[in-house]
């Protein structure tokens, strides 16, 4: 089943909504409902009487601007609910409010940030993709995605269980979204030192004399001319690939770092969003 409700992160104070653009583009392909999200707060309240009215006056303004998005959808015959809120960490907010209304994938508009801002100071994206209870849609331009093609980054480790139960993961959305977009879907793995991928793969002794690629198109779904093995460091494969294939959409998945260890490390995920043009799903 394709994803049934996707979250969408209104910014109030921006005219172009490119996430909101892309859910539309998505809801018409898979039906999906939209729920238009948008957080705000003010710390000068000057202009109001009370905190209280402030609140009310921002959130009635907002309210307004959220249904006035939602009009032209619900025309289409598109199913769009609306919520603002008023909260000083609207990160957090949108974790707590996307889990509160059972979203299946959150769409967010996403921009560059430098190699220090990203690595040690938590920016909206990172924030996301580590304590979201579903997957994050970064949306890096609101233009069709033209090329109809998606590539899926997995990482074959036999020494690592979770790996396994990510790559699923990332190929179960990959495919999904590639047959309601009617995309060519690729995929891509790095490695610096190939290892044995039938034993990797769990796949029997009578296929040892298939192709590495034939392997991994057997256990992925994917057609053995559309999977991608490269030598080196993942982020660099990946990066390589994207530009290749002009990929419209990458999906890849992110593990859970916190503390010392996530801000000195990241992941290849976090290290790859700022270095791509199109569109990033990450799938945790």
């Amino acid at each position: 089943m394709l994803p049934t409700l996707l979250f969408v992160v209104i910014d109030p104070h921006k005219e172009e909504q490119i996430a909101l653009q892309r859910a539309e583009q998505l809801a018409v392909d898979t039906g999906a409902r939209l729920h238009l999200f948008c957080c705000d707060y003010l710390e000068d309240i000057s202009q109001f009487t009370s905190r209280k009215d402030a609140k009310h006056s921002t959130l009635t303004q907002h309210t307004a601007q959220l249904e006035a998005l939602a009009q032209p959808l619900r025309d289409e015959g598109i199913t769009v609910t609306t919520e603002a809120y008023w909260n000083d960490n609207w990160q957090n907010s949108v974790i707590y409010a996307s889990s509160r209304a059972g979203a299946d994938l959150i769409l967010k508009s996403s921009f560059s940030h430098g190699a220090l801002e990203r690595r040690f100071l938590k920016t909206s994206d990172i924030t996301l993709l580590r304590k979201a209870s579903c997957s994050t849609l970064l949306v890096k331009s609101a233009s069709p995605w033209m090329e109809q093609r998606i590539l899926a980054a997995v990482t074959l480790d036999n020494d690592d269980p979770e790996h396994e139960l990510l790559n699923n993961r990332i190929i179960k959305e990959a495919q999904r979204l590639s047959k309601a977009t009617q995309s060519d879907l690729h995929c891509v793995t790095a490695h610096e030192h190939l290892p044995n991928i039938g034993d990797v793969l769990r796949l029997l002794e009578d296929e040892e004399d298939s192709t590495d690629e034939e392997l991994i198109s057997e256990r992925f779904g994917v057609q053995p001319e559309r999977v991608h093995i490269a030598s080196g460091a993942p982020k660099d494969v990946i990066i390589a690939i994207t530009k290749q294939l002009r990929a419209d959409l990458l999906v890849i998945g992110t593990t859970a770092r916190r503390g010392v260890k996530a801000a000195l490390l990241g992941n290849t995920a976090e290290k790859v969003i700022d270095s791509v043009e199109m569109d990033v799903l990450v799938v945790n």
